[in-house]
């Protein structure tokens, strides 16, 4: 058992020195895992040599191109450090108090955050350009994955999955197989409405809507690094999905439209994509009766990404519909 201890120690030790080379921002939550190593009474916890400390952070980042993969990795391996400790009878000696695992466990989940919060910024800046939504109700009765990977060599960034009536089983495989073509396309992959497929096929993030999910108790049931946007009629609506954590947002209609039951949506006009990307920080995403005629116009108006359904899917080549519609976004915001 005194082995045991002591190994859990260790590595307890060295996943906090691991914490402390990546976790460098904000001061504040470095300086508290710092101090949660100077806090335990061992010598092995002791500061290192400024030459020590050089070293160990060169050969951390030499080992890892995803800091913030490795670091999420080592806050769940020093809670399973932990969890183990407690789980000890209360005979046993351990070096650890119960008000010291109190204190790392509140640390670590503000750490876990703040990571989670960076990778999702660093998706979320990927939400630029051309984003589609593909479904078996807007395909010309075509594979959705055949109107996918056209839609994906036409140049679209983003690529949303919306099968709101297929059986779980063939959904999810249609989602993985979409990841997976998105992975070799350099695009992101979207679940729409359904948090358990989002998780299961490993999506880049979950779309919602008003009366889906809310957006945190989405991102509960996801993984850390899952973005979570939301669609919106209203600059409140926006207001209040920035407010509750969306990562992107999602305005429409900007237009009239007739795809995917949304013809009672009230449209917006270009006007509120202008005025929302003043106030908003996340990117803004359009949607809602853009194509090749008004694309344009709603690129000048500031939207990060332009969402379509029906311009591309619906194409007799959605390829070169795709690179119609790519163009005419950078076109406009040269």
């Amino acid at each position: 058992m005194i082995h045991f201890v002591a190994a859990q120690v260790h590595s307890l030790i060295e996943d906090i020195r691991l914490l402390e080379t990546f976790v460098t921002a904000p001061l504040g939550l470095y300086s508290d895992i710092k101090m949660l190593r100077e806090a335990l009474p061992l010598p092995e916890a002791a500061d290192l040599s400024p030459a020590e400390t050089q070293e160990r952070r060169t050969a951390f980042r030499m080992h890892t191109k995803d800091a913030s993969g490795l670091t999420l990795g080592t806050i769940g391996h020093l809670s399973k450090s932990m969890d183990a400790l407690e789980a000890l009878s209360p005979d046993t000696i351990a070096p650890i108090s119960h008000e010291w695992v109190k204190r790392a466990r509140m640390v670590l989940s503000r750490a876990e955050e703040k990571v989670g919060a960076d990778l999702r910024a660093a998706t979320a800046a990927k939400v630029r350009g051309l984003y589609v939504i593909v479904g078996p109700d807007a395909t010309n009765g075509r594979p959705v994955a055949d109107v996918a990977t056209a839609a994906l060599r036409g140049g679209a960034r983003v690529l949303q999955l919306r099968d709101k009536a297929g059986d779980k089983g063939q959904v999810l495989a249609t989602a993985k197989k979409l990841k997976a073509l998105c992975n070799e396309h350099e695009a992101l992959f979207i679940m729409n409405d359904d948090v358990d497929l989002a998780a299961l096929s490993d999506a880049h993030g979950l779309h919602v809507g008003q009366g889906d999910l809310p957006v945190q108790g989405a991102r509960r049931l996801l993984i850390l690094r899952q973005l979570v946007g939301r669609s919106n009629n209203t600059l409140e609506e926006a207001l209040q999905s920035q407010a509750d954590g969306a990562d992107y947002i999602a305005i429409g209609a900007v237009f009239p439209t007739q795809t995917m039951g949304k013809a009672q949506r009230k449209t917006v006009g270009v006007e509120t994509i202008r005025k929302a990307k003043d106030v908003l920080s996340p990117p803004v995403v359009a949607i809602g009766g853009i194509n090749a005629s008004n694309i344009a116009e709603v690129a000048r108006a500031g939207a990060d990404c332009v969402c379509v359904v029906s311009a591309v899917t619906t194409a007799r080549d959605p390829e070169a519909a795709a690179r119609q519609l790519v163009t005419a976004i950078e076109s406009a915001k040269k």
